[in-house]
């Protein structure tokens, strides 16, 4: 009697345990002491009008950031902008967690905001860079920038058109060769600014306007999707390189999953970064902000930083 018992204490013990340890909750890859962390349900990916059509820059950008995600157990939530000051702000506000920024945009939202932090740089075409450029009609009496002002001064003013002002290439970084040049562009030509940059080869090549702003990635992606043919343009200014677009976090992200997203940005395969990025872009090094400090001394240059 006492060895039955015995044995059915020791049943019973061991049924006690294994149901403790089938109630005790599994660590997730993001669960954490931190209660930052405790509270996140789901990641906020923004990013600004790379192309033309909304569904478009969703197709094309959605991959990457479901898989961001994916590395830290959460859902993504996508927004896409219709323009480069607004993604910026969003992230500013917190009303996003992480976004695609044009250089730009970073520099006038971190300015605004210290805490944002650059985590990494995509790669175009295997190089963390990229170019602004002022382009006419192949046709054009002019070959370059010093030629095209000399003939608006000299004459009827050649129509210049800039892009939004929250763009690196479409406005920033020409106002900036302006400043330099100690020209006032309203002065000079017949200004606008403000076009989106799908429209600024278009309104070249149909007569709109004699100079237009841009830059080479969004000619790639126009000539690609056969709504320019890049042979009827020239390009009449190029700057020099500039740091391409960064991954921005938003102030007081925890520090633990910004790590993790950092990682697998880096690490990203070339052969997954086909499959998750748009055409020609092929990666991510890391950054820190450092490598923005260009972009930061034209907005100084220009008067919209100080």
């Amino acid at each position: 009697m006492f060895k039955s018992r015995w044995i059915q204490g020791v049943l019973l013990g061991i049924m006690a345990m294994l149901v403790v340890v089938a109630c005790t909750p599994t660590t997730t890859q993001n669960s954490n002491n931190s209660p930052e962390v405790a509270s996140l349900t789901r990641l906020t990916f923004g990013v600004g009008p790379y192309f033309p059509i909304p569904n478009e820059n969703r197709k094309q950008f959605e991959p990457l950031f479901n898989a961001l995600a994916e590395q830290v157990n959460l859902p993504a939530e996508v927004t896409v902008a219709d323009d480069w000051i607004g993604i910026s702000e969003a992230l500013r506000s917190r009303t996003l967690d992480v976004a695609w920024l044009g250089p730009w945009g970073y520099m006038l939202a971190r300015h605004n905001d210290p805490s944002l932090q650059a985590i990494a740089t995509v790669k175009y075409k295997d190089k963390p860079t990229y170019y602004s450029v002022l382009m006419a009609r192949a046709d054009a009496p002019f070959n370059t920038l010093e030629e095209a002002i000399a003939q608006s001064q000299q004459g009827t003013k050649l129509r210049l058109s800039l892009a939004d002002v929250g763009s690196t290439s479409g406005w920033l970084v020409p106002q900036a060769e302006f400043k330099r040049r100690n020209l006032d562009p309203k002065v000079v030509f017949d200004y606008n600014e403000g076009a989106s940059h799908a429209a600024q080869a278009i309104a070249v090549l149909s007569n709109q306007v004699d100079i237009a702003s841009d830059y080479d990635r969004n000619l790639d992606v126009l000539t690609d999707e056969g709504k320019i043919d890049k042979s009827k343009l020239k390009i009449i200014w190029q700057s020099e390189p500039l740091p391409n677009d960064p991954i921005v976090v938003r102030g007081d992200f925890p520090e633990t999953i910004r790590t993790q997203l950092q990682e697998a940005l880096v690490n990203l395969p070339p052969e997954q970064a086909k499959t998750l990025l748009p055409k020609n872009y092929t990666g991510f090094i890391t950054s820190d902000g450092s490598n923005y400090a260009s972009i930061e001394q034209a907005g100084l240059l220009v008067g919209k930083l100080k």
